[in-house]
């Protein structure tokens, strides 16, 4: 991806507050707007539990791709969404984004994260690292250093 053509910044991690945070952070850090996709696909879909009871999953998958394709017409944004969201529509989502993939400490992931990243760490680390503009590894769990590095990287490469 060319960084120069990008309009929007988009923060993915195995920790979904973490990432939501940090988002939030460097969106006011940087003056743009923040967005949290998976709050927008929760609004899509209000009671989810519901629609997967009554729909089928191809129409949730659709759903959700009609959220993810209003996210990539968004201009001078941050944002953030779960690796799942992101991996079953990363074609949408990294049109115009840098994507950043925060790259948070196994034995965190472990504390606080879903069961599902902390088995499936290592796959899902790697699919993240091969599919990001970026990786910021982290030891430091913490929403504004975290920022910093980005903000770091982001001056490198702009």
């Amino acid at each position: 991806m060319r960084t120069n053509d990008a309009d929007k910044i988009l923060i993915v991690s195995l920790c979904n507050d973490f990432s939501k945070q940090v988002a939030n952070i460097l969106s006011q850090s940087l003056g743009m707007m923040f967005c949290d996709i998976d709050d927008l696909v929760a609004y899509e879909l209000i009671d989810q539990d519901k629609m997967k009871e009554l729909t089928s999953r191809e129409y949730l998958a659709e759903r959700e791709r009609k959220v993810m394709k209003h996210f990539a017409s968004f201009e001078n944004v941050v944002g953030t969404t779960n690796y799942q969201y992101y991996v079953s529509n990363c074609t949408i989502l990294s049109q115009k984004t840098l994507v950043v993939f925060v790259k948070l400490p196994k034995s965190y992931i472990k504390e606080v994260g879903d069961e599902v990243d902390v088995l499936a760490f290592d796959d899902r680390t790697e699919k993240m690292e091969a599919v990001s503009d970026f990786v910021v590894a982290v030891k430091k769990v913490d929403e504004k250093f975290v920022c910093e590095k980005i903000i770091e990287v982001l001056r490198k490469t702009l």
